[in-house]
């Protein structure tokens, strides 16, 4: 569908061909125009003139909000409304500022299946969300530009039909886009509403899941690190909204006293290490982490390769039926000798089958029936989140100890790391992940 700008009429006309018109059941009258979410009341004329899909709209409209008008885009009559669209917004950004053309290149690929989706697609940030007028400042991608400096164009957009958000936006921004366009906001994530306790919370309380997940205090005092290593001698303290491994000590008890690890350092060949004679030495450096907010969580036995940890990232993400799908298994093994499986420090990924097979010493269909276990956890943990909010694109991290049980480490909403398959040179694959929130978002706006 082509847009055509139309001068010399009143601003509420809106032209069709007879074509169009027969195809989508309009008759000539009023009705409810709506591009995003911003709508108007218009009055619906058929123009002999047009003999293709076209749709004419009033020039006065553009001086409102930028409506581009080299885009395809899909038609849609629910019978009292007429949809132009999709209009998609991805969220990505926390500030304006940060949109440099490098970063939004970074973005490009999720555009891949564009010509399916069509419609006006634009990367924002969340302080550029204008909650009083309803208007969104950011950049669409315009697939047809031919000079790649020119690609992502600025504009004023109105609030979209559906959102993907990858940022920590502040609850009242979320709260009013939901308010707008309703639940069509995914992933459901506003700044303070999700973390690894409440995480735990949620999990906890499905008895299915429990056995699943290593036990876990809210950590307050020292009294919650010496009953936990009373019980398990290894113990994980966890910054409660950390991500990346950042912040993360390893508790281990022994005879001779305590040790902290601390995750290696990118360069250093070793977790960093602090001995301690008495819990009460250990007391003394955690009220640094009870201030910072921490969990105190039973350390698993996990397999290990090559002294390498190992714990594998499912991607689950629903599709343009708005159905949860397992796109991929990935194995992360971490730096020889470290504590986390961060591979970017010195440690590789492996396709979930064939690290199951490396690590375990599994053959390819008794890797094959474990992966299979690994989805359908990870597709229980999905049903539950439904429970709490929208949400279609979630990394979902699973370790599997010596006795190939499965234990729930975290689940990942916010800015999830699509780009493992470019670490195994996987390009095909990378496109499917990239391209599935768009999909998603089609779904949800009504047009797929």
């Amino acid at each position: 569908m082509e847009i055509n700008w139309i001068t010399g009429t009143l601003p509420d006309q809106v032209h069709l061909s007879s074509k169009t018109a027969a195809e989508i059941g309009i008759t000539p009258g009023t009705m409810k125009f709506q591009f995003g979410e911003w709508s108007r009341e218009i009055n619906v004329q058929i123009c002999n003139d047009y003999s293709g899909d076209i749709i004419g709209l009033p020039v006065q409209w553009r001086e409102q909000l930028t409506i581009p008008d080299e885009l395809p885009y899909k038609l849609v009559n629910n019978g009292t409304t007429l949809k132009l669209g999709p209009v998609l917004a991805l969220i990505v950004f926390s500030d304006l500022s940060e949109m440099k053309l490098s970063k939004m290149n970074k973005y490009r690929e999720y555009f891949s299946d564009y010509f399916a989706v069509q419609g006006l697609t634009y990367l924002c940030a969340w302080n550029s969300i204008d909650i009083e007028k309803k208007r969104i400042q950011g950049y669409y991608y315009d697939p047809v530009e031919s000079d790649s400096a020119k690609t992502w164009k600025l504009g004023t957009f109105p609030y979209p039909n559906s959102a993907y958000n990858r940022t920590a936006m502040p609850k009242t921004v979320f709260d009013d886009l939901v308010y707008a366009i309703g639940d069509r906001v995914f992933n459901s994530f506003s700044n303070g509403s999700f973390n690894k306790w409440s995480l735990w919370q949620r999990l906890a309380s499905v008895t299915h899941l429990r056995s699943h997940l290593p036990a876990t205090k809210c950590l307050t005092d020292i009294k919650i690190v010496d009953n936990m290593l009373e019980k398990y001698n290894t113990i994980y303290l966890k910054p409660v909204s950390g991500t990346l491994s950042k912040g993360i000590k390893k508790v281990e008890k022994s005879s001779s006293g305590y040790l902290v690890s601390s995750p290696a350092a990118r360069k250093a060949d070793r977790p960093a290490q602090n001995c301690f004679d008495t819990i009460y030495m250990v007391e003394s450096w955690l009220p640094k982490l009870i201030k910072k907010e921490y969990i105190a969580q039973q350390a698993i036995s996990v397999k290990r390769y090559q002294n390498r940890p190992l714990d594998f990232r499912v991607i689950m993400q629903k599709n343009e039926k708005g159905k949860w799908g397992c796109t991929c298994i990935f194995g992360k093994f971490g730096k020889a000798g470290n504590i986390v499986t961060n591979f970017s420090r010195a440690g590789f990924i492996r396709l979930g089958v064939d690290a199951l097979r490396l690590a375990f010493n599994m053959s390819h269909q008794e890797a094959q029936s474990k992966a299979e276990d690994l989805e359908k956890i990870a597709y229980q943990i999905c049903q539950i989140f439904d429970k709490y909010g929208n949400y279609g694109d979630l990394g979902i991290d699973l370790i599997i100890d010596q006795e190939l049980n499965i234990w729930i480490l975290e689940v990942n909403t916010q800015d999830t790391y699509h780009r493992f398959p470019l670490h195994i040179n996987d390009q095909k694959l990378y496109l499917n992940i990239v391209t599935s929130p768009l999909r998603y978002a089609e779904y949800l706006a009504g047009f797929s």
